[in-house]
């Protein structure tokens, strides 16, 4: 795969655009969950919750997800601190879905996938931002 680079400036890749995107498809994933958390409440299997209540998590989901967007956003746009935010928000919605692990462990496991992914793709190309 051959780097390009704009504008004289540190070659491109295409991972911190995976990890942009990954950001934007986690956001999405997480903003659904907090909707049908507050909308639908025979979804989820409550009693299965590590903690809380369903309206917290649904509440905390529409919080990470709202700002997972806005990350994913700054990190296509190449902005160096959106890849440290996207870190860290990929970091904590990883430890999220860990704690709903014994709701439903297929759909935490693999958004904790994807989650490792985009910690992966934007800590190893941090050169690439501005």
């Amino acid at each position: 795969m051959a780097a390009s680079s704009v504008s004289g400036g540190p070659p491109r890749t295409g991972l911190v655009t995976f990890g942009g995107v990954m950001l934007v498809i986690a956001a999405a994933f997480n903003l659904l969950d907090g909707i049908v958390a507050l909308v639908n409440d025979d979804y989820y299997v409550v009693d299965e919750l590590l903690f809380g209540d369903l309206s917290g998590w649904g509440v905390w989901w529409l919080v990470i997800g709202g700002a997972q967007l806005l990350a994913g956003w700054l990190v296509l746009a190449r902005r160096g601190f959106g890849a440290l935010i996207g870190i860290l928000l990929a970091g904590a919605n990883a430890l999220t879905h860990l704690m709903f692990l014994g709701a439903y462990p297929a759909w935490s496991i693999a958004i904790m996938v994807v989650d490792v992914l985009i910690i992966y793709a934007l800590a190893t190309r941090l050169d690439e931002f501005d």
